[in-house]
């Protein structure tokens, strides 16, 4: 179980914001509940209008999960739900701080007889929650009528875990570090209750893929391990606030008697099924911030978050010299080379730095740029992993995903797919992206369609090109794909078609 250091070891002025922060929260712990509300609302507002990565993962979130709902309505749920987690920070430290007891009367609890006839068997209970907004809240109101202990992932600040940590403990008989395992199923076989929420996105180790809300997502398997180490009866608790009411309710729901079988993805399946439920019951109320959808199958290429931060890393000569060992050189421009790592992943060099503080896009900032205006329109594009800097050599580089494919160069003239090219460069332009000087080097050919290799040359201006643009950008492929006349001609026309132009954009 951990324990948490003393606040005298936070003394230092690098902790003096997070000292202020925590400040404002406890004052606001004790403030009516209608203040404790307006101020989670201004909270969140903020957030939502500060947080535009947040807010980006949050909208993909809604429309992935709620596709019944209209644009107008995806977006009124994803701003409620950021008001709902402001609301939810203060209700946490709320339940941190205050005697648990003081909100009694402010719950509802249905089925708790079901799960303390469960507690009587002696196996321990496994107690399957959710990332909702009022998960701590909801923990302080379970604690004051039946004892449990949860697992937790520690927070990289680490004055501010000592609080959690704190006010976890105040709540609850036992508090595990997620890796802690063994403590978690020794707290089991003692016929305690053990809190667990495997709903978040911890990558493909010791996971599985199910189905969540009909998408793939990747769902952790120590759940039903927890179960089964002590044939622990397993239960969903879900949770929510009340419109914005005093009143909160806990509802405990018993999972299948199959539960768990030996099928981890079944098990999975189960859990997502069970949870995605209780869910739609306070839609808004579910941190819905979170990745859930980060690692797919098919890997970062398929994962839905493009328009978030690409990693950057700083390493040193010897680390970057390990990166590249064994790698291929594939093509080399001037100063910028392109390999091919033994990982599959290709990688390309430029010359200088990134630097954060700078005005003036990087090169390899550029590349990244121009591949996720590309896949945010639904082209498919390489998928850039990783920003790497080293300083020592005054060098930069990214590494990018590539389907499988051959180039478009390499193919046979007779083979070169006309009519499919002229069809894809029209989407390009009429959906806003000016090609300045396309070449077979640039396209991937894959069974449906195109991939685009080097998405520097495809600038994204946002609106449908002009016919001027689309002439030059047409004539310039045309010539470095070294086509006759005729076949020229009916490239134009395979073009105007797809494109929906009345006048030749040939002449």
């Amino acid at each position: 179980m951990q324990t948490p250091p003393p606040f005298s070891t936070f003394i230092g002025i690098k902790y003096w914001p997070t000292w202020l922060g925590l400040g404002v929260l406890f004052i606001l712990a004790w403030m009516p509940f209608p203040v404790r509300i307006k101020a989670g609302e201004i909270l969140g507002q903020l957030t939502y209008w500060l947080g535009k990565e947040r807010r980006y993962i949050t909208t993909t979130n809604i429309a992935i999960c709620f596709p019944e709902l209209d644009a107008g309505a995806q977006k009124a749920l994803v701003h409620k739900s950021f008001l709902e987690n402001g609301i939810g920070l203060i209700e946490t430290t709320t339940g941190w701080v205050r005697e648990k007891g003081s909100f009694k009367d402010q719950v509802t609890l249905i089925g708790l007889d079901k799960l303390e006839a469960a507690q009587a068997k002696g196996k321990g209970i496994v107690l399957i929650g959710a990332h909702y907004s009022t998960l701590d809240f909801g923990a302080n109101l379970l604690s004051i009528f039946h004892p449990f202990g949860v697992t937790y992932r520690p927070h990289r600040n680490p004055l501010f875990d000592a609080f959690m940590l704190r006010g976890r403990l105040s709540n609850c008989n036992g508090v595990f570090d997620r890796n802690d395992i063994r403590g978690a199923f020794r707290h089991l076989r003692e016929g305690k209750t053990l809190w667990y929420a495997p709903d978040q996105d911890y990558g493909p180790k010791h996971a599985v893929f199910a189905p969540f809300f009909n998408r793939p997502a990747a769902t952790i398997t120590v759940a039903s391990r927890y179960a089964k180490a002590n044939n622990s009866p397993v239960f969903l608790v879900r949770q929510g606030r009340i419109n914005r009411t005093r009143q909160y309710e806990l509802e405990f729901i018993p999972f299948p008697e199959s539960f768990p079988g030996e099928d981890e993805v079944k098990n999975a399946t189960v859990i997502n099924s069970m949870v995605e439920n209780a869910i739609r019951h306070y839609p808004a109320q579910y941190l819905w911030m979170h990745k859930r959808f980060k690692t797919q199958p098919g890997g970062k290429p398929m994962s839905p978050y493009i328009d978030i931060a690409t990693p950057n890393h700083r390493l040193t000569e010897k680390q970057y010299s390990q990166v590249i060992q064994g790698a291929d050189k594939i093509s080399e421009l001037q100063d910028v080379h392109d390999y091919k790592l033994p990982s599959g992943l290709w990688l390309r060099q430029y010359p200088g730095t990134i630097n954060k503080r700078s005005y003036l896009p990087h090169p390899a900032k550029v590349f990244d740029r121009h591949a996720k205006n590309l896949r945010m329109q639904g082209f498919q594009a390489i998928t850039v992993d990783n920003f790497f800097r080293i300083p020592s050599l005054k060098l930069s580089a990214v590494t990018y995903f590539v389907p499988s494919g051959p180039l478009l160069s390499q193919l046979p003239r007779n083979l070169v797919p006309q009519q499919a090219l002229a069809k894809f460069i029209a989407e390009l332009h009429n959906r806003g992206f000016d090609c300045r000087n396309p070449g077979p080097d640039h396209f991937i050919v894959t069974e449906d369609s195109f991939t685009i290799l080097d998405p520097t040359d495809f600038i994204y201006e946002g609106k449908s090109i002009n016919l001027k643009k689309r002439r030059s950008a047409i004539i310039n492929l045309l010539q470095n794909l070294a086509l006759e006349k005729p076949d020229g001609d009916e490239f134009f026309a395979w073009y105007a078609k797809a494109a929906g132009l009345k006048v030749s954009v040939a002449s």
